[in-house]
């Protein structure tokens, strides 16, 4: 039998964590409505970190639904904390543990030494390296001393990667296994991507493993919480690529949720406004994100430390340092920048949520918002209190916010008075030192979305959307700055928790037998359940569970609905709606498209057996649109002798280098893009492993 992730009635819970508020909120998805929502400061400073925020936001949400808490089925969770422990450096020293074997040994030792890499500025994470030669086999007594090596320079997780370890990942699991007995956190190569490329699994593998410490915390006090609510539900948390993973794979691989929170943003448009192209702009009180949607949906990328590719996909975003609690930094006479602390950092309160009584008599002082820091953010002080001079608080000083925008409407009087003592310093008028403010703040934003707008050649048609507690505030400035539209949806303040609420599938195959091992009929069972619960296919995965005490095995799929404009309300389309959008994405008429295969999940539309290829799914999501060179359709079983056959034949030869043609593979609900391989072996090795136990159409497109 199989049980959808979601339910006519049912409530599903999203949660996001910023930088400065976490937001909670209780709605249903069919239809559309938002039965509660709330709001409580990230809690940054906390015994616990950012997760008493979320355990507070969840706890006053779930008091708020009262009896209808009963009704939640699901609850989804987004967080920019695995980007913000990068950036802010709140990061373990790693031990990277290489193995090699001959005549590979110096290679192997070469491409698991990647040293310190730099996160952002004045953040470093710090690796140990230390080598296995596995050329006989690996001596447990060996690997103890490694460990023990490890731990006494101060490594407080373990990185494992091995040559090869994507086909033969026995020793990699060896290595971690001992370092789990001691109780360290560990992340191995082959458990991130089945990819090639050892340097790029290695500095993944770091990557990772640098956050598992900070991510566990979250990951238990999520689960205690709603166990203390008596809430038994799956709990998913969305990727930054956009799909979805459960909280034991979060556990493992925090580092795919790198752009979390953007994703969650621009779904949470995509899936409100129809748009076609727009800038995302999120703005929250310490930073700011912009993403893109171009052509109906959003861009994606591969995330790079110090110019080095990792194995780690996000949703393509720019982020700034500066938002609504940006505390100005002064100068002589002037603001020299807004931010990067906010008031949130200082933990002070913005002077236009004051009274004009409490800014009595208010003077200026400067302070440093954390130690190390300069001596220049200007705040406010009376009566023995501070309070912060912001962005948003310039907003309000110059009468920029609209009445209703209750996460960003302070008070303009309020805002005056506390912008006087600043204008008396600069000689200036309180309007213009609240302008100043704003401008360098908006500077930064603008700069990044015109970057953006460039990156991606849009007109100056296309729309700013404003996302965030800040976003009503600061975003109508940037758009007028950069002569855009502005876009104001319902709910900007909360819309990345009511994306990741919408976002997040999951469907459940069970069946009753006497042993652990799950069948692929059972697999492929939960796959096209959690499909038809509205998921993208390439975004499903699937684990299994045995049950020995009910004799039952279970296979759970996860998956997301297509980062894709209104793809959350599409109902299932036959093929003359499937033809319909591969044309469109194409720019051709139909009559020139036919299917050259298709399966459970996609249709394969080509121009007459060749040239331009569209996949589109089940809901007429577009998968894949290239103009290919060629296109092979086999059966799965006799894929990879023909396409290893296309590939030689495709590869130029430039003399100093080789150049192979790019692939993606079309085999179940999978497409597997293999564009980065450097190797024709890489590729050829991926898709084994894509093709592996699969029984049916497989299509290979080749193109570039």
């Amino acid at each position: 039998m199989s049980e959808p992730g979601s339910s006519a009635g049912g409530l599903r819970v999203g949660v996001d964590v910023g930088g400065t508020f976490t937001k909670a909120v209780a709605l249903t998805a069919h239809p559309l409505a938002l039965r509660g929502h709330a709001v409580v400061p990230t809690s940054h400073a906390a015994a616990g970190g950012v997760t008493e925020g979320v355990a507070a936001a969840l706890r006053a949400l779930l008091e708020d639904l009262g009896a209808d808490r009963r009704r939640v089925e699901l609850v989804a969770y987004s967080t920019t904390q695995a980007m913000n422990a990068l950036l802010e450096g709140d990061v373990v020293r790693v031990g990277v543990i290489g193995i090699g074997a001959e005549p590979e040994l110096r290679l192997a030792r070469k491409r698991t030494a990647v040293g310190d890499l730099k996160l952002a500025p004045g953040r470093v994470l710090r690796t140990e390296h230390a080598f296995l030669d596995a050329t006989r086999g690996l001596d447990p007594d060996h690997i103890d001393a490694v460990l023990d090596r490890l731990q006494a320079a101060g490594c407080g997780a373990i990185a494992v990667s091995g040559a090869f370890a994507v086909d033969v990942p026995e020793q990699e699991r060896a290595v971690a296994s001992r370092a789990r007995e001691r109780g360290l956190p560990v992340c191995a190569g082959h458990e991130l991507t089945g990819t090639y490329g050892l340097e790029t699994r290695t500095i993944s593998a770091a990557v990772n493993a640098s956050i598992l410490p900070v991510v566990e915390r979250t990951a238990t006090i999520v689960e205690q919480v709603l166990r203390q609510a008596g809430i038994d539900v799956p709990l998913l948390v969305l990727r930054g690529d956009g799909g979805a993973m459960s909280l034991d794979a979060f556990r493992r691989a925090p580092s795919f949720t790198i752009g979390s929170g953007p994703a969650a943003g621009v779904a949470a448009a995509l899936h409100q406004l129809s748009l076609t192209n727009g800038i995302v702009l999120e703005c929250g009180g310490t930073s700011s994100n912009v993403s893109v949607v171009k052509n109906g949906r959003t861009v994606m990328r591969t995330l790079r430390v110090m110019g080095r590719p990792t194995s780690i996909r996000s949703v393509d975003s720019w982020v700034v340092g500066a938002a609504g609690g940006s505390m100005a930094r002064l100068g002589r006479r002037k603001v020299d920048e807004a931010g990067p602390r906010s008031a949130h950092v200082a933990g002070l309160p913005y002077a236009c949520f004051a009274t004009e009584d409490e800014l009595g008599g208010v003077e200026l002082e400067l302070i440093a918002p954390r130690a190390g820091d300069p001596e220049a953010y200007a705040v406010v002080a009376a009566g023995g209190r501070r309070w912060a001079l912001t962005a948003t608080c310039a907003a309000n000083a110059l009468g920029l916010v609209e009445e209703g925008e209750h996460y960003a409407r302070g008070s303009r009087e309020a805002a005056l008075a506390a912008f006087a003592p600043l204008a008396r310093r600069m000689k200036r008028t309180p309007e213009q030192a609240a302008r100043d403010l704003l401008d360098r703040a908006v500077d930064k934003i603008a700069q990044a979305v015109a970057e953006a707008a460039k990156t991606h050649d849009f007109g100056p048609t296309v729309p700013v959307i404003a996302l965030g507690g800040a976003g009503t505030a600061l975003a109508p400035e940037v758009a007028r700055r950069l002569g855009r539209p502005y876009v104001r949806p319902g709910h900007p303040e909360i819309l990345s928790s009511i994306g990741a609420a919408l976002s997040l599938v999951r469907a459940e195959a069970t069946r009753h037998c006497s042993g652990p091992g799950a069948t692929l009929e059972l697999v492929r069972e939960a796959e096209r359940a959690c499909v038809e619960a509205g998921a993208a296919p390439q975004t499903v995965t699937v684990e299994s569970f045995f049950i020995a005490r009910e004799g039952l095995l279970r296979a759970v799929a996860t998956g997301a609905v297509a980062l894709e404009s209104g793809a959350a309300s599409r109902e299932p389309v036959g093929e003359p709606g499937q033809l319909r959008a591969a044309a469109a994405a194409l720019e051709m008429g139909e009559t020139e498209l036919e299917v050259v295969a298709h399966n459970d999940f996609y249709r394969v539309f080509c121009e007459n057996g060749s040239g331009r290829v569209a996949v589109v799914d089940g809901l007429g999501s577009v998968a894949l649109a290239e103009t290919a060179k060629r296109v092979i359709t086999r059966h799965s079983s006799t894929m990879l002798a023909e396409l290893e056959g296309a590939i030689e034949a495709g590869t130029v030869n430039l003399g100093v280098a080789t150049l192979l043609p790019r692939v993606a593979l079309v085999c179940g609900p999978h497409i597997v893009d293999m564009s980065d391989a450097r190797r024709p072996e890489e590729i050829l090795a991926t898709a084994g492993a894509v093709l592996a136990g699969h029984d049916g159409p497989a299509v290979a497109v080749l193109w570039g």
